[in-house]
């Protein structure tokens, strides 16, 4: 093999591993949400998209205090007005997910939002 050769195929392989890393960072990034729980109901889309490998995080106030659990990715979250809770998590499983409130009681178990995580 010639220096020449040498080089081009070094440089070509340098391009080839920054381009896959690249497309990879570009892919994967933080999707940051605001929800707001009045009665027991979402105010605004109660469904949030992201894609696959993206950083999930979403923030959350309810008028009640409350336990929200993300079904598939088994994530529960305590909800105390009127401070903020935090709901991340990384989106490796592609899916409908719907994120239940737990209460005891009637209706202990019903879904408030759902989460998207396309491929």
């Amino acid at each position: 093999m010639t220096d020449h050769t040498r080089r081009r195929l070094i440089a070509w392989m340098a391009v080839a591993a920054f381009g896959g890393t690249a497309a990879t960072a570009a892919a994967a990034s933080t999707q940051a949400f605001s929800i707001a729980i009045v009665g027991g109901r979402v105010q605004g889309d109660e469904t949030l998209k992201v894609r696959k490998g993206d950083q999930v995080r979403v923030s959350m106030t309810s008028d009640q205090p409350m336990m929200l659990h993300l079904h598939g990715y088994e994530i529960e979250v305590k909800v105390e007005p009127p401070a903020p809770a935090l709901l991340a998590f990384k989106a490796d499983l592609a899916g409908r997910f719907p994120v239940h409130v737990h209460t005891h009681g009637a209706g202990n178990h019903r879904a408030v939002l759902f989460i998207e995580v396309h491929p």
